[in-house]
């Protein structure tokens, strides 16, 4: 399976390097995918669902799974299937094309030099990403060197922010352009992109989300122990409330929740950012969700569960001070758990979010721009 995988890739960027010469642009075509058109969520799903709303560009998603295909064009945008010759001769021809992990998040090939590429990435770093991230291989770090080379923009959500992307991306200061990110335009406003979003949870209850991330190394989530499972029941039990748990995409595991009436597992491939704006409270780690969160939701407790912060912060590092707001600005609440102070420096919007409009607004404002020139 692997080397037929390989050889596809082969064969689409030969074919690419000689077609893209013979192809013109169509300033009208913008391309979408994010995790190699894995999945259909996060910052490039909600542009392309507000770029297809309410602009006149010809917006298309391109996925592996057939599934998100069809449920995309039930919904009545457009996607098309990775395995067809459309979506690579579309790749060739695009104005411009939105990533979010590398450049063959929407095709492996060769672009047409005249198309613009952008890198909305898909988080608030917490912990060390691409080139400051010591567990990327050197595959990684070549594949990630040749998309920041050949990227045109990378949107940041933060001015502050800029310093520590130039150190772990190759980019240069002018493709750097402060514009947010869709997802939080999304957990704001749900409306204007999915007009009839309903709660899937119990009514009358209070709502917890447990959000893992993923680690770079084997482990035995002490949450699932089934002594701390036992006395988070009895504390939902008697507060009226149920917890949820959501894992990481990469995250297979399966807790096992059957004894437990006010616990259920959601799996790890549901969109997390469609259940956010019905979450009461957050549980989490040193995943960017808690910087979202809290940006949509600054009223919204967050609590944090991290008993292997020491061997996390040696295997992969963070880019602030996390573990000294973890000392100083959380409070022990129950067993394990630390709540977040809602002052908390670390979490100021002034630091961690800068752009005070909406970011699909800013980045329709920098392709117009960009396709003007």
């Amino acid at each position: 399976m692997i080397l037929i995988k390989i050889f596809q890739f082969i064969i689409l960027y030969i074919v690419s390097f000689f077609l893209r010469y013979f192809i013109g642009i169509n300033k009208k075509i913008l391309l979408f995918s994010t995790q190699g058109g894995r999945t259909y969520e996060g910052n490039a799903k909600y542009l392309f669902i507000y770029f297809s709303l309410y602009t006149d560009y010809e917006c298309i998603w391109i996925t592996k799974n057939k599934n998100i295909n069809n449920q995309i064009n039930n919904e009545g945008f457009k996607s098309l299937y990775f395995f067809s010759w459309e979506p690579l001769i579309l790749s060739l021809k695009a104005n411009c094309i939105f990533i979010t992990h590398s450049l063959s998040d929407v095709m492996p090939v060769f672009y047409n030099k005249k198309s613009i590429i952008i890198n909305i990435w898909h988080a608030i770093p917490i912990k060390h990403i691409s080139f400051l991230d010591k567990n990327l291989n050197y595959k990684a770090r070549v594949l990630d060197f040749w998309r920041d080379k050949r990227c045109n923009f990378f949107i940041s959500n933060s001015q502050r922010f800029n310093d520590y992307y130039l150190k772990s991306f190759k980019i240069n200061k002018k493709k750097l352009i402060v514009g947010g990110l869709p997802r939080i335009d999304f957990l704001k406003n749900p409306i204007i992109f999915i007009n009839n979003l309903q709660n899937p949870f119990q009514k009358n209850k209070t709502v917890y989300l447990y959000a893992p991330t993923f680690r770079d190394y084997p482990y035995n989530n002490p949450f699932y122990k089934s002594k701390f499972l036992i006395t988070l029941e009895k504390y939902l039990n008697e507060n009226n409330a149920l917890l949820y748990i959501k894992n990481h995409p990469f995250d297979t595991s399966i807790p096992d929740l059957n004894q437990y009436l006010n616990m259920q597992f959601l799996g790890n491939l549901i969109d997390i950012y469609e259940l956010l704006p019905f979450v009461d409270k957050i549980i989490c780690d040193y995943s960017s969700i808690i910087y979202d969160f809290k940006i949509a939701y600054p009223e919204k407790d967050i609590y944090l569960f991290c008993p292997d912060m020491e061997k996390y912060e040696k295997k992969r590092g963070f880019v602030n001070s996390f573990r000294e707001f973890y000392n100083n600005e959380t409070v022990p609440y129950l067993q394990k758990l630390r709540k977040v102070n809602k002052q908390s420096t670390f979490f100021s919007n002034e630091n961690i979010y800068s752009n005070k409009n909406l970011s699909c607004e800013t980045i329709i404002k920098l392709i117009n721009k960009n396709i003007q020139k």
